[in-house]
């Protein structure tokens, strides 16, 4: 018998025990990382625009902006919508170290993406939209880079072979350091600087290009643009949540 193994094996069983078999919002034991009351509490996106998932107050129409300018990546998941505990959740995540919270919103997104590919239509790999070297030594990580490991993590688990990649070191660099986004109007968004990321690697046909949040879409759309140039054939969009206009 192998002693050392069998050690692990059982330390690894009470900490996932004493750790991981609970919610990670109010603690309650479960044998998921969120439980169903708090999930309950999402603020689910059920009536979007079918192209950009933009929230409306119509089931599966397209918004104006796409149908006078259709955004160029083939599909978006976005599960929820940014406000509520989503919203604290992020910015937990983001500005005050929450990064506990990784685990349940990437669980869920998995989840949320299992239920929306049929068997042969995943993507082969996933990039993410970092940020710049200098907010990363700011907020010590990159949030987005933590959170697409973790969903690659779960997907593994749920897909074996048939997961996408997630290459060791991210193609897509940001190259300009721009004003935090969330500081930004819309206007002021949307007048960004389109050549603030730059590709620096090779990509697969089919990306799917993880954020954790989509406000304008200004962002993404320059990044799928991109990799669009650079030679991928389908670029799909998976964020965590959909920021509302003001007016929804």
């Amino acid at each position: 018998m192998d002693w050392k193994k069998l050690s692990t094996t059982k330390i690894s069983e009470v900490y996932k025990r004493l750790f991981l078999n609970q919610c990670y919002i109010c603690n309650i034991k479960c044998q998921s990382s969120l439980c169903h009351p708090c999930h309950e509490g999402f603020p689910a996106n059920l009536k979007y625009c079918q192209h950009c998932k933009r929230p409306t107050h119509r089931t599966r129409i397209s918004c104006g902006q796409c149908q006078t300018n259709p955004p160029p990546y083939r599909t978006c998941i976005a599960p929820y919508r940014f406000e509520g505990i989503i919203k604290t959740l992020i910015h937990s995540i983001k500005f005050n170290q929450g990064t506990h919270y990784i685990r349940p919103l990437m669980y869920r997104l998995s989840k949320h993406l299992i239920e929306s590919y049929p068997p042969e239509s995943w993507p082969e790999q996933i990039l993410y939209v970092p940020s710049h070297p200098s907010r990363i030594k700011e907020r010590g990580f990159c949030q987005t880079r933590a959170m697409a490991t973790q969903l690659r993590k779960n997907l593994k688990e749920l897909l074996g072979e048939k997961c996408p990649t997630l290459p060791k070191h991210n193609p897509l660099k940001k190259i300009k350091n721009t004003k935090a986004q969330h500081s930004l109007s819309r206007k002021e968004r949307l007048k960004s600087p389109q050549s603030s990321y730059q590709l620096d690697g090779p990509i697969a046909k089919h990306v799917a290009l993880f954020d954790d949040v989509m406000t304008t879409g200004s962002t993404i759309e320059n990044c799928t643009k991109l990799l669009l140039k650079a030679g991928a054939e389908r670029v799909d969009i998976w964020v965590i949540a959909r920021t509302p206009d003001k007016e929804y």
